[in-house]
């Protein structure tokens, strides 16, 4: 019996029992779906998330307060990062040469009746240089600005158009949490993470932060440093690191009171939660796979019983074991692989949908997960059904011809 004409016999039995072939193929369309779906939105987040990081500047780092898990009771209030470490950091850490303390909070904004709540950060200015968010109408602070405490501010795009302004509002007066700014630019827009809106902010300068929220405030801030080029920000975390340390009289055993964070660890967090789920996936597939194959296993038994007689038949006509055992083979395989194929295609439209109707971004299908989710799904047809053919092959044609 030639390849070929094993090929369009195992066909033409799962066309003459299509009901019953797709209920078989149900396992493996599930567990390729999965795969695909499920990568596709992984490696959509994965891109998205890279290229925000990386946005932000390969020389970037994000120093904040740390409670440690262990810490006592009383520490937990008294976990500080200030003013005073921010400068010593610019002081007496060589390979940072741009620094900006930051203070964050939610703020009321008050334009002519409208109200809305929304991010409001104090910095310097060396805020824009460091995460490369310019203004595009309008100036950002100055110097002078700082040094005198101004009442001034930036808008983002998006709070700009919620208070239904437009690019006249520079020069105006507005109210952010009861006191009295003057808007003096627009931030170029930076889009949105996760659904969120980067631009949905209010930049004030940081000195007139610590006035207006007072010291308590000013014991608590985050610190964006620059690198001076991104193979000297490794150097960078360990000076500040070192550092605060000695600030914050830190004895050997202690933790970190604080966090020094970088563009490659950031990556490195999120390419270590992406192979977690990608394991956590692959053990569900693997038993998705296990159901499937159980299945096609033993409806291809079944077909072994229902065909006796006309294995026999062709077993009496010069059919050779190898011949029998080639064409129930192929069945199961054809089957798998068909299971398989809609499979990409469902995880191919699942991962859209997700992606369409949720503000996860844009989903990405890699050849690999195409390509390795087509060859389980073959290799589990081959293994499954292997037992099935070489119980088919085995028969004695005068027993499968007497079978009723």
């Amino acid at each position: 019996m030639l390849v070929a004409d094993s090929v369009h016999a195992a066909v033409s039995q799962i066309r003459a029992n299509l009901f019953r072939s797709v209920l078989t193929t149900l396992g493996i369309v599930i567990a390729v779906m999965a795969v695909i779906a499920v990568v596709s939105i992984l490696q959509g987040m994965t891109a998205y998330i890279t290229g925000f990081i990386q946005g932000m500047g390969s020389d970037a780092l994000w120093v904040t307060p740390y409670v440690p898990p262990t810490a006592s009771a009383d520490k937990i209030g008294r976990v500080e990062l200030t003013v005073d470490d921010a400068e010593a950091i610019r002081k007496h850490c060589p390979s940072i040469v741009r620094l900006t303390p930051l203070m964050q909070g939610n703020a009321d904004v008050l334009w002519r009746g409208q109200e809305l709540s929304v991010q409001v950060i104090g910095a310097s200015t060396e805020f824009q240089d460091i995460r490369n968010w310019y203004v595009d109408a309008g100036r950002y602070f100055q110097e002078l600005d700082l040094s005198y405490r101004k009442m001034v501010c930036v808008l983002g795009r998006d709070t700009m158009k919620k208070l239904g302004a437009g690019p006249e509002v520079i020069g105006q007066r507005i109210r952010v949490d009861n006191r009295v700014y003057r808007v003096i630019g627009l931030l170029e827009r930076k889009g949105s993470f996760f659904g969120n809106s980067m631009d949905d902010i209010v930049l004030i300068p940081f000195t007139t932060a610590t006035k207006v929220y007072g010291s308590r405030a000013a014991r608590r801030i985050a610190v964006l440093a620059q690198a001076a080029n991104a193979e000297a920000t490794a150097d960078a975390a360990a000076q500040v690191r070192t550092l605060l340390r000695s600030r914050h009289h830190l004895t050997t055993e202690q933790p970190d009171d604080f966090q020094v964070a970088t563009q490659d660890q950031m990556l490195d967090f999120f390419d270590k939660a992406s192979r977690i789920a990608t394991i956590v996936l692959a053990g569900i597939v693997g038993i998705s796979l296990l159901v499937g194959g159980i299945g096609i296993m033993n409806i291809m038994l079944v077909s072994v019983t229902e065909r006796t007689r006309e294995i026999g038949i062709l077993k009496a006509l010069g059919a050779r074991p190898k011949d029998i055992l080639l064409q129930f083979l192929l069945e199961a395989t054809i089957l798998s692989l068909f299971g398989g194929l809609v499979g990409i295609f469902l995880g191919y439209a699942v991962g859209i949908g997700v992606s369409a109707f949720s503000p996860l971004p844009p989903t990405r299908v890699p050849l690999w997960a195409v390509a390795l989710s087509f060859s389980f799904s073959g290799l589990t047809g081959v293994f499954f059904g292997l037992y099935p053919a070489v119980k088919a092959a085995r028969l004695h044609p005068i027993e499968a011809l007497r079978f009723e």
